[in-house]
């Protein structure tokens, strides 16, 4: 992510040569010089935007030595952000979902654009985009500073534990190869994040791997779902004891789609039963219905999203 140039990463941290780029790589805390010794390094301004679990793990996951952090939940606080000045923003929040499936972004564009604009800061966005907002986010900025200025690091975890995401399985970060070159500096010597295995590719294909592997895992979910209850109405056999089977073949890598969403759902106190059997596709289905309300192409994906369900929600 480029910067002015008196927020270079260079310029606002010190840079340890042996620590690796978001493998377990520990932030760089060093002790406070002393009285007579050199200048303290300045410290790395980061905004966070957002009002949810994503915006309060990435606030925690700066919090080192070598940060300083502010939070606003919405366009609301944008003013006094883009009055401290950022070296660069975290943009976290939700967007809405209009019923047509694509997102409500006209407060995610103006907030984008106004730091960018007036802050002159790098952007990371971990929201969730489609391409249609991407594609006006380009239109707005012009392709030059979106390359120069905005990276996307999508969250790739189910966001229901916590230390998966501060060191998730998978990684993805979409950029222009300066920006996310810039960025992955950032991360390893100023955060906690951590990752097993890491994906570099464009803002746009990092989007499309997001939505799709949301896709896929909701037509997993879904055929188990419907395969159990097709052994409950076939009958001759208890649909766990298949189940029991299935989990051993060396085809299934991912056990937990094989458990029907109505019984993970049930396991929540504000469902009654009704409501629980009444979800058809994956735990979390935004993913989802961005990718159906993106383009006809997928019609098995339809079936995975249970609007009735969801406008109840």
């Amino acid at each position: 992510i480029m910067m002015s140039e008196n927020k270079t990463p260079e310029d606002v941290i010190e840079v340890p040569s042996n620590v690796k780029v978001l493998d377990n790589a520990k932030p760089d805390e060093t002790s406070a010089p002393k009285a007579g010794g050199p200048k303290a390094a300045k410290k790395l301004r980061v905004g966070i935007i957002g009002n949810n679990k994503l915006a309060r793990v990435t606030d925690a996951a700066f919090n080192t030595k070598t940060t300083e952090r502010k939070m606003i939940e919405d366009i609301e606080g944008l003013e006094e952000l883009v009055k401290w000045k950022p070296a660069i923003a975290v943009v976290c929040m939700d967007i809405p979902l209009r019923k047509n499936d694509t997102l409500d972004d006209g407060n995610f564009l103006n907030i984008v654009n106004t730091l960018v604009k007036r802050a002159d800061c790098g952007i990371c966005i971990r929201s969730t985009l489609n391409i249609e907002t991407i594609q006006r986010l380009v239109m707005t900025l012009t392709q030059e500073v979106f390359d120069t200025k905005i990276t996307y690091m999508p969250e790739m975890s189910d966001c229901e534990s916590i230390g998966d995401m501060f060191s998730p399985k998978f990684t993805m970060i979409g950029g222009s190869e300066k920006a996310v070159s810039a960025f992955t500096n950032i991360i390893k010597h100023t955060t906690h994040f951590s990752t097993q295995e890491l994906a570099i590719g464009t803002v746009f294909e990092v989007a499309f791997a997001k939505l799709g592997i949301s896709g896929f895992n909701a037509v997993k979910q879904t055929f188990f779902n419907q395969f159990y209850d097709t052994i409950l109405d076939v009958k001759s056999a208890n649909p766990m004891i298949v189940r029991r089977m299935i989990e051993k073949s060396p085809d299934i890598t991912d056990n937990s789609t094989l458990v029907p969403t109505f019984i993970r759902v049930g396991a929540d106190a504000d469902l009654t039963y009704k409501q629980a059997r009444s979800y058809g596709g994956e735990y979390l289905n935004r993913d989802v219905r961005m990718l159906v309300g993106m383009t006809d192409k997928i019609p098995l994906v339809d079936e995975c999203v249970n609007y009735k369900n969801l406008e109840e929600d």
